[in-house]
């Protein structure tokens, strides 16, 4: 599109990653011969063209990344083979043109949440596309641009068609204030090419700043503006894949189904559909799908048909994709067809057309020249992984791990430093969740991946070495983490897996912080249970012990006590999270009240106030008296015994009696199985209740009973069939039913409920009326 002001100036408004627009720049460049390119692209790599001039095999991209104590970020411009910029870069450069990239770069705020550059997502809901398609019976932006644009056309024709459609788009919606921004930037750029006064100029830009930039004129004494810098800011290639550039993989700029595209830009717009069409078959028939010669037939020409409807001169990629969906789909379908909208494909796609898409898709990945320089990442990465003997092999492999030895602890450590930067190719199967668990074995899958090389050179942004990178991305996790004491036991965690000592003690800093000004018991008694694990267990980094640690129980521990006092609500069900927490607090008075100096009279106090409040919710009224039991704080065994008993029979009503012995078992399981008057006085109890009265207990006694192991309930079972005239020798028939709870209690409620009915119209037998009415 030529310039409108200034003769020497030609402006080419492109859509990113369209094969029609890049034949156009090729023709440009071609017919104008110009002396400068301008392309819309990071001007930070102005100096490093050279990089991106290598014989490289697209598809590729300049990952950015940037990084300080207000923001960070991490973006991709990416190229492939028709990309109108590459073409650009690659044919201008071969003519002998001074090429450079004009826009600001990818870290700057005015890409602040873009995660790509060539985004064009935010421009496909115009009211402009909108009505033509309306007006062409054509659903969806991909499909109205190829029947514009990619139906094979004269240079000339394509040019106009673009330039009034890219007018119109822009006519339809104001600039923001970022578009404002890199549009005077580029200008600036435009501007100073055009005062040079050395020859023509090609501007190459997404077809939204075209009409903006095509204004541009001569500004006398004009230069071309510096490039932005900061010294956190970081630029790599990195090989790219078709399958992130497809916009159906999630990729919101450009085109989608690249395959399709390559075909088209490679081979032509009447080779392209052919070529697609037999991929597409030999993906399905080598997936177990039949296709035959018939569907073939039928595909192809419904297909054609379509596309002689539409107007096409060759078959359309929507064309081609329609023909084999009315062919080889023989039911209805639940979704409408993926290629109509953007985005990743509903999960209710047809399996044969997500099959279909990821054919045309592709599989190919971009390599990059030997000659391209390396982040020093790369390079630490390769060399840990050879020295550990972690470097992937041609097949996958399992590699075993026991945390405990030395040379296993740091094949950890490089694994999971690995795994918290998301490095394909390394997989944990099974292993502990915190690294002081009484197993601490690990099992890992090692395979090669295609993205290994593109995810570490991305993560680079993070580090120089592998532990630094790590520890960055941690580190990151850690100020976005806040005052949630759970994510930051989970940081915790993490650290201490990939050996990172320091950011374990800022962790242990935050947690104390947090710890002393946690508002939820239940987090609290979480955090507090994983302190405890470390204090007692850890071997990974030497925490065993620790002055510091034990300081962070001390106070953990008083902000529990008194979180504690604070749970009212006598009707309220057991809370896990609250059982859990009053755990965490009794084995910290178990195991560290000695050499911690905590206070044991002043918990034992608390414990006994919410035993005897009635304000307490019952599994916490349970849960005290389970504390106090555990930890021995009653003057001997008969006392204890006493309180239990009296404790149980008061809390008998049967919407509290479930609740109150959840928490009594949860604390005291090893008490309780050791007490046999205690099992008595639930027989008794439980069987004063009526019916209805034990279905309304009956949930709550059921999660009571299940803190219990199979041999605890049998040897409770050995204990209570006795008391009813039967065999001590059945109680393990007794607790193994060959049929599910839930079954016998909705048994139970159906009885209840055919018994009113039969009440309720006098059906039952004179035998079944004495019954009922006998004392």
């Amino acid at each position: 599109m030529s310039g409108r002001n200034d003769s020497r100036l030609h402006v080419v408004g492109v859509r990113h990653h369209s094969p029609a627009c890049a034949r156009l720049v090729a023709h440009t460049l071609e017919t104008v011969r110009p002396r400068h390119v301008l392309i819309e692209g990071p001007v930070d790599m102005n100096p490093r063209l050279e990089e991106l001039l290598l014989p490289h095999e697209p598809p590729l991209a300049v990952f950015s990344a940037y990084r300080d104590e207000e923001r960070t970020h991490a973006s991709w411009t990416p190229f492939c083979a028709y990309s109108p910029e590459w073409v650009a870069l690659t044919k201008g450069h071969a003519a002998g043109a001074q090429v450079r990239f004009m826009d600001l770069p990818a870290w700057d705020k005015a890409f602040e949440g873009v995660r790509n550059r060539y985004s064009d997502g935010e421009r496909r809901t115009a009211r402009a596309i909108d009505a033509l398609c309306q007006k062409l019976g054509l659903e969806g932006m991909d499909a109205l641009w190829d029947h514009l644009f990619e139906q094979p056309l004269g240079m000339d024709v394509l040019a106009e068609r673009l330039r009034v459609y890219f007018d119109s788009l822009r006519g339809e919606e104001e600039a923001s204030e970022r578009d404002t921004q890199r549009e005077s930037f580029m200008l600036a750029h435009v501007e100073a090419a055009l005062a040079r006064d050395e020859g023509p100029v090609v501007v190459v830009c997404g077809g939204f700043h075209a009409p903006v930039l095509a204004r541009a004129q001569a500004r006398p004494g004009a230069s071309f503006p510096p490039a932005p810098s900061h010294p956190s800011a970081r630029s790599y290639l990195v090989p790219y894949s078709f399958r992130r550039l497809d916009s159906f993989a999630g990729y919101e700029s450009g085109m989608p189904s690249p395959a399709f595209y390559q075909a088209l830009w490679e081979s032509g717009a009447e080779a392209a559909p052919g070529i697609l069409l037999r991929e597409a078959v030999g993906r399905l028939r080598a997936r177990g799908q039949h296709v035959s010669s018939a569907d073939l037939i039928a595909a192809s020409v419904m297909a054609e048909g379509l596309a002689r409807l539409r107007g096409h001169a060759v078959l359309s990629r929507t064309d081609l994709l329609d023909g084999l969906a009315s062919a080889l789909v023989k039911e209805s379908l639940d979704v409408a067809l993926p290629w109509t909208s953007r985005g990743v494909p509903s999960p209710d796609t047809h399996p044969l057309l997500a099959e279909v898409l990821r054919a045309f898709s592709g599989e190919r990945t971009g390599r990059l020249s030997p000659l391209t320089p390396r982040p020093p990442l790369l390079t630490d990465v390769e060399h840990t992984l050879h020295a550990h003997g972690l470097t992937p092999s041609p097949s996958p492999r399992t590699v075993r791990l026991e945390l405990r030895e030395p040379g296993d602890v740091e094949r950890g450590r490089v694994l999971h430093r690995l795994r918290v930067l998301g490095i394909p190719g390394f997989t944990r199967n099974a292993g502990p969740t915190f690294p002081t668990e009484p197993v601490l074995q690990e099992s890992w899958t090692v395979a090669p991946s295609e993205d290994f090389l593109s995810w570490v050179i991305e993560a680079s942004g993070w580090g120089a070495t592998l532990e630094q990178a790590a520890t960055s991305r941690l580190e990151e996790a850690l100020l976005q983490a806040g005052p949630n004491l759970e994510r930051l036991t989970l940081l915790l965690a993490e650290s201490f897996f990939i050996g990172a000592k320091h950011l374990a003690r800022r962790v242990l800093s935050a947690v104390a912080t947090q710890a002393g000004n946690e508002p939820d018991l239940a987090r609290l008694g979480a955090a507090l249970e994983r302190l405890l694990a470390i204090w007692r267990h850890d071997v990974l980094l030497g925490a065993q012990g620790s002055a510091e640690v034990g300081q962070l129980l001390a106070a953990a521990v008083e902000r529990g006590l008194w979180l504690l006092e604070q749970l009212d609500g006598p009707t309220l069900p057991a809370d896990e999270g609250h059982l859990r927490a009053m755990a965490a607090l009794r084995d910290t008075l178990r195991f560290a009240a000695q050499p911690l100096a905590l206070d044991m009279v002043r918990a034992s106090a608390v414990f006994e106030r919410r035993l005897a409040s009635l304000h307490a919710p019952p599994a916490v009224r349970g849960a005290s008296l389970g504390a106090l039991w555990s930890l021995s704080r009653f003057p001997d065994e008969a006392s204890a015994e006493a309180t239990a008993l009296r404790a149980t029979r008061a809390a008998a009503r049967p919407s509290t009696l479930g609740d109150f012995l959840a928490g009594l078992f949860r604390l005291a399981r090893e008490q309780v199985v050791h007490t046999p008057a205690l099992t008595s006085v639930l027989d008794e109890l439980i069987r004063q209740l009526t019916e209805e009265d034990f279905l309304v207990a009956l949930p709550a006694l059921r999660l009571a009973f299940g803190f219990f192991p199979p041999r605890e309930k049998e040897g409770i079972a050995r204990l209570l069939l006795p008391l009813h005239g039967q065999d001590a020798s059945g109680a393990r028939a007794l607790v193994r039913l060959d049929v599910d709870p839930a079954v016998i209690l909705a048994g139970a409620a159906l009885d209840d409920e055919v018994e009113q009915v039969l009440e309720r119209f006098g059906l039952h037998g004179p035998d079944r009326k004495e019954e009922r009415d006998a004392p």
